[in-house]
């Protein structure tokens, strides 16, 4: 089921992209909602999509094998997590949990990386902001880290 293509543009990620770009990634969206303690993915495993936080928390939490799960980072809406499924191997590099109501907007993303493979465009746009935002991401995580 297709999402509302006006859901698609709020996402900076996505602002310049043109209408019939839009309509194109909102053609392989959907809008979703999970209840709070909701895993939207596992670290270790296969990266089906990437989500579009519309609304709501999501915290990141980091698997080490010696000493458990820890919660590295939160998320919260008007971000994007799941990234590292589209760059090889395709796997989560985090598990990613619900702290609250959330809304999502999934893209399934082998069909977004042939959309991408189609129109150029359209990654250029995506991977400029995520690079941003992951960058963000580790500055924000080292300032906590050094505090």
């Amino acid at each position: 089921m297709a999402t509302d293509s006006r859901m698609i543009r709020s996402f900076k990620c996505f602002e310049n992209l043109s209408k019939s770009q839009i309509e194109a990634v909102a053609e392989i969206s959907n809008s979703v909602c999970y209840s709070p303690g909701h895993v939207l993915f596992s670290q270790g495993e296969t990266g089906k999509y990437l989500y579009l936080l519309v609304d709501g928390d999501v915290e990141v939490l980091f698997q080490e094998s010696a000493s458990g799960q820890h919660q590295v980072d939160t998320v919260s809406c008007e971000d994007l997590v799941g990234c590292a499924a589209l760059v090889p191997p395709y796997t989560y590099t985090a598990t990613q949990k619900c702290l609250s109501e959330v809304e999502v907007l999934e893209i399934e993303t082998e069909a977004l990386r042939y959309l991408i493979e189609k129109d150029p465009q359209i990654g250029l746009s995506m991977q400029e902001y995520i690079i941003q935002r992951l960058n963000d991401r580790v500055l924000n995580l080292r300032q906590k880290a050094l505090a």
